[in-house]
């Protein structure tokens, strides 16, 4: 939009670089067109033991972004509270939300933009439905109330396999992490291995997924309060106010149909499937 400040979060990884680069593209591609975007791209070095930031900063210099390099000791944290057992990822996270959210303000920035993709947003299903019981993934875009700040994902509809292509084609540098990965045991690196073995299932599996995440049908899941906020009556899924109904991805599918899920079972040229997986 016209006139924001994006903070651009630049890990040192594949993904983030990738979104760097493809943001400064449209940056320079909406500026003839009146649409004037700054960007500034933040690192946070976390102290990792072995850290060396020198190519980044060199690839960084080349950009002509303007850009921060922020020194927090979060790694020596992140060790030292995490009880044996348990991962990394979730005090990680939150430390590092936290430091970027405040360097945003600081910089008087109005959208933060984070590197996640199609994967991650898959990966995050999977873990909230089998762990917590929940449909929750990752949302392109949401505003944080608390921190008063718009974020951003611009790589959610891109999958890591393409991201991962892109960046060796832009040999972008790449800095490891002593943390993310080192826990092979970790609840998110086994959901990576279930989509692989889905995805090798169904070499259309990973993208269905991902189109699933923006096509939901409240009249097909027990979730009796959304069925109600969508105008459905919460128990039989008939519509009762047809023009929030109307909101709903396949309402016409809806009002043609009876509400029992039977639609035969699913085939590779995109039949849906119903409740039970009976034909």
């Amino acid at each position: 939009e016209d006139g924001d400040h994006i903070m651009v979060c630049v890990s040192g990884g594949k993904d983030s670089a990738t979104m760097l680069h493809l943001l400064q593209n449209m940056q320079q591609r909406l500026a003839p067109a009146g649409t004037n975007v700054t960007i500034t791209a933040v690192h946070l070095n976390q102290v990792q033991p072995g850290y060396d930031g020198t190519t980044l900063v060199e690839w960084l210099d080349e950009t002509g972004i303007p850009y921060q390099i922020i020194k927090e000791g979060t790694y020596s944290i992140v060790k030292d509270k995490t009880p044996e057992g348990k991962t990394y990822c979730s005090l990680c996270s939150r430390l590092r939300r936290g430091i970027l959210y405040s360097i945003a303000h600081d910089i008087g920035a109005t959208k933060i933009a984070l590197g996640h993709h199609a994967d991650d947003a898959i990966e995050t299903l999977l873990m909230n439905a089998v762990h917590s019981g929940q449909l929750k993934a990752m949302p392109a875009r949401y505003y944080s109330s608390d921190r008063n700040m718009h974020v951003i994902r611009p790589l959610m509809s891109c999958t890591e396999d393409d991201i991962r292509q892109y960046a060796q084609a832009m040999d972008f540098p790449i800095l490891p992490c002593n943390l993310c990965g080192s826990q092979p045991d970790a609840h998110r690196a086994k959901m990576e291995m279930l989509v692989g073995l889905l995805d090798s299932m169904n070499p259309n599996a990973k993208r269905n997924m991902h189109t699933a995440l923006g096509d939901v049908r409240p009249s097909h899941l027990l979730d009796t309060g959304l069925r109600e906020a969508c105008g459905l009556d919460g128990k039989t899924g008939e519509i009762v106010d047809a023009d929030r109904a109307g909101l709903i991805r396949g309402f016409d599918g809806i009002l043609g149909a009876s509400n029992d899920g039977d639609r035969g079972e699913g085939s590779e040229d995109g039949e849906t499937v119903d409740g039970d997986g009976a034909a």
